[in-house]
């Protein structure tokens, strides 16, 4: 296992945020974006047969749904689909107990059911109206696009995506502190969310030569590695399951 000295540094000085993505939760609900949208475009199609969900994505299939039906129908259906009493992986338990900072956007339970489980108390971050909660003296989840145990919170329509800067800045600003002062290690991710990426131009632009080197867990082709590392993004070819355990483990 490929353990760069100056992560493992930076997690020992409690100076490490991890960012969390859908990889680092499917085999425990065996639920991903593709799942939720065939779930969406098959309920439309019962109304109308020609429709073609495969030629949609999630937000897409959301956007349409929520336009037959209505909001609340739309985030009920979504939040009914993820399982909310599924059991965290030893990643989530060795996250929890590794990082006072995690940012998610994930809609699932598991890194909730990981603090229980090792009794770790913390604050959930969620909505706007949360982020007065953020501490820098205790643990703190942000998910980002919302929770399946809140409905109404989740992030997954067009106008959600485009209007999130206006309807969550206090909750955007906490995640922007955490990024400009500590190293960042994304897990689970393919970075291609909107508001990481625009996160991630901010800081490059903003901070030049004295932004700091994050870390990349995952298996990319030679071309988006080149990418990544000309973003001062490090690629870590590791398995994104045990590379958070093995982690813990060495600080």
């Amino acid at each position: 296992m490929r353990l760069p000295s100056a992560l493992v540094d930076a997690a020992k000085q409690r100076k490490l945020v991890l960012f969390a993505g859908a990889g680092i939760s499917y085999d425990s609900i065996g639920v991903g974006a593709v799942d939720l949208r065939d779930a969406v475009g098959a309920a439309i199609q019962q109304d109308y047969p020609t429709y073609d969900y495969t030629k949609r994505s999630l937000e897409e299939a959301c956007d349409e749904y929520e336009m037959l039906n209505d909001r609340p129908t739309l985030v009920d259906f979504l939040a009914g689909r993820i399982p909310q009493s599924a059991p965290p992986l030893p990643s989530h338990v060795a996250a929890v107990g590794l990082f006072r900072f995690i940012v998610t956007t994930n809609w699932d339970l598991l890194f909730e059911a990981a603090y229980a489980q090792i009794n770790q108390h913390r604050q959930i971050l969620v909505q706007e109206s949360d982020a007065p909660m953020f501490s820098f003296d205790q643990h703190n989840l942000l998910k980002i696009h919302g929770s399946a145990d809140r409905p109404s919170s989740l992030v997954c329509t067009t106008n959600d995506y485009e209007g999130y800067p206006d309807t969550h800045t206090q909750l955007l600003d906490r995640v922007a502190d955490l990024v400009y002062s500590n190293t960042v290690l994304f897990v689970g991710h393919g970075l291609q969310d909107e508001h990481l990426r625009r996160l991630l131009y901010q800081l490059r632009r903003q901070r030049g030569d004295m932004q700091r080197r994050s870390y990349v867990v995952g298996f990319y082709d030679e071309v988006r590695k080149k990418l990544l590392e000309s973003r001062k993004m490090e690629v870590i070819e590791e398995d994104a399951a045990a590379f958070l355990p093995a982690l813990a483990a060495a600080v």
